[in-house]
Order: C-alpha cells, then sequence, then structure tokens
C-alpha cells in the first residue's frame, strides 16, 4: 500500500510539472514561505477585525465577509471596497500571486435575474479584480486572478467559525517560486 502511495504522489508530481505553475509545485506546499506570509499578514492586519488570517495548503488567505450580494452585483460597496484596497496595499508589498475567491449561498434579488449564484459571484468577483487591476493601480496582471464558486465551496458549518462568513471573498496568496 505505501508503494502505491509513492506511486500516485509521483504521478501527481508529473502531472503538476506540465501545468501552468511547472517547477513551482514544491513551493506551493513549503511552510517556511507559508508562515513567513502568514506573520506578515497578522501584523499587518492586526487593527482591522474584519479580515481573518488562515494558514491554507496554497499559501494564506485573507478572508473577509460580503453583507448584500445582490447590491455587489451592481457594484462594490463601500465597506467592500476600503477591505478590497486594504488587501490590495498588503499584496503590493509582496511578490507572491494570489487569486480573488468569491462564495456566496443562494440569493435572491431583482438584479439576479436569471443569473445562477455562481455567476452571480463570479461577477463580484471580477468587479473586485477590475478594483485591483487599474491602469494606475498597485497591481499587475499576471499576479492576480478571480474565481466564483457560489454555494459550491461553502465554509464547515462549526461552532468554531459560527457560520459568519457565509458570503465571503477569499484572497489565497500562493507560495511560489516568484514569492518570498
Amino acid at each position: 500500500m505505501r508503494l502505491f502511495k509513492v506511486i500516485v504522489f509521483g504521478i501527481v508530481l508529473i502531472h503538476l510539472s506540465d501545468s501552468c505553475f511547472a517547477g513551482e509545485f514544491v513551493h506551493i506546499m513549503n511552510d517556511e514561505c507559508i508562515d513567513v506570509l502568514y506573520k506578515k499578514a497578522v501584523n499587518y492586519f492586526k487593527e482591522n477585525k474584519d479580515f481573518e488570517i488562515k494558514r491554507d495548503p496554497r499559501g494564506i488567505i485573507l478572508r473577509f465577509g460580503i453583507s448584500n450580494t445582490c447590491e455587489e452585483i451592481r457594484y462594490i460597496n463601500t465597506p467592500t471596497y476600503r477591505k478590497i484596497l486594504l488587501a490590495e496595499d498588503f499584496l503590493a508589498k509582496i511578490k507572491n500571486p494570489a487569486i480573488i475567491e468569491v462564495h456566496t449561498r443562494k440569493a435572491s434579488c431583482k438584479e439576479r435575474g436569471t443569473l445562477k449564484n455562481w455567476e452571480i459571484s463570479t461577477v463580484i468577483a471580477n468587479n473586485i479584480e477590475s478594483i485591483v487591476l487599474t491602469p494606475n493601480g498597485k497591481l499587475s496582471r499576471s499576479r492576480i486572478n478571480s474565481v466564483g464558486y457560489g454555494e459550491f465551496l461553502p465554509l464547515k458549518n462549526t461552532p468554531n467559525n459560527g457560520s459568519k462568513y457565509t458570503n465571503r471573498v477569499d484572497i489565497i496568496i500562493l507560495c511560489n517560486v516568484s514569492g518570498e
């Protein structure tokens, strides 16, 4: 059985070496990179209670809630906008690439029209991405990607999280070769 796990792990490494993250698979699971990023993020966001900082096998997660997905479809509201600018400022201080993930539960609103929930979260993710990628912005296009997951990757409902981030933005800061 142990030999089987080694062989499967080897196949995964070979597959990753052919992907867009070629040569980075060793660094994505680099605990030192994750620890350094985590300490920087905790120090940077220590005064802001809106952000939750989490370690993740890919790097770290900057997480904050969004209150009104119906409103965020049309435009990013002021509280969310301020959080995005704060996250953008932090991302500008480091070299690591990031993925903006938006997670939303099913919403019922007029703006929704015929959009499915994952489409709503994708629109919101694109709205956030357009804020951080302005022509005079601090971040380059090569460092930022966005994706909307809708209700398909919910947080586990545990007593510890109190399900307070049902509608949330996760900014995944990756540890890779070009990172710190």
